[in-house]
C-alpha cells in the first residue's frame, strides 16, 4: 500500500483551510487521504476519497468528509435540517463504525460529498443508484435502531432501574451484534471494486 505522505509532517490547520478553499472555488474532483476506521467496512485507513467539494448534492446517507478540530473527518449523514447556526444547512453525522453520533455540523464545515473509494490501485464508486440506496438504509436504520435503543433504556430503567443486569446487557449486545451484522452483509453485497 502506498502512502505518500509517511515522510512529511502534518499540514497545519491554516494550511489545510487555504487547499480546501482553492479547491472548493475550483469546483473539481480530488482525492482525499482517510486515516482512522470509523468507517470500516467501506472505508479503510489508507484509502483515498474521491470528494467533490460543497454540499449542495448531499442527501441522508451519502458519505461526506468534514472539517472539525483541525481535522478531516469522513462519516456518513444521518440527518438535514434547514435552518442551522448560520441560517443554512446542519447535519448530523455517524461513522458506520462508531457508537456514537457526531456533533451538528454546519454546511460550512463540510468539505465534500465522497463519490468513490480508492484502495490499492481499485475504485468503488459510491455514486451509484445502489449506494445511494445502500447509504440512505444504513443511516435509516442506524437512526431507526438509536430511537428503539433509547426506548428500551427508558423503559428498562423504569421497570428494573438504571443499575445494569445481565439480560439487559446481553439482549443489548445481541441487538448491536445483529444489525452490525445485516450492516457487514449489505456493504458486502454491494462493494464492487473496478481496476
Amino acid at each position: 500500500m502506498e502512502r505518500t505522505n509517511v515522510n512529511h509532517p502534518p499540514l497545519q490547520a491554516p494550511a489545510i483551510e487555504a487547499v480546501l478553499d482553492i479547491w472548493g472555488q475550483a469546483g473539481e474532483r480530488h482525492f482525499i487521504p482517510i486515516s482512522g476506521n470509523s468507517m470500516l467496512p467501506i472505508i479503510r485507513d489508507g484509502d483515498r476519497a474521491l470528494t467533490a467539494h460543497g454540499c449542495a448534492s448531499v442527501r441522508r446517507g451519502d458519505v461526506v468528509i468534514f472539517r472539525r478540530n483541525g481535522h478531516m473527518v469522513a462519516h456518513r449523514v444521518m440527518r438535514i435540517r434547514d435552518g442551522g447556526r448560520d441560517g443554512g444547512l446542519t447535519l448530523v453525522t455517524k461513522g458506520d463504525n462508531t457508537p456514537q453520533f457526531d456533533l451538528p455540523l454546519s454546511a460550512g464545515e463540510i468539505v465534500g460529498r465522497v463519490l468513490a473509494v480508492e484502495r490499492n490501485g481499485k475504485r468503488m464508486s459510491l455514486d451509484t443508484a445502489v449506494w445511494r440506496v445502500l447509504g440512505w438504509l444504513i443511516a435509516t436504520g442506524t437512526l431507526a435502531w438509536s430511537a428503539l435503543y433509547d426506548r428500551s433504556r427508558k423503559l428498562k430503567h423504569g421497570l428494573l432501574g438504571p443499575q445494569p443486569n445481565r439480560l439487559t446487557t446481553g439482549l443489548r449486545r445481541s441487538a448491536r451484534a445483529c444489525f452490525s451484522l445485516i450492516l457487514r452483509i449489505a456493504q458486502a453485497v454491494a462493494c464492487r471494486w473496478e481496476e
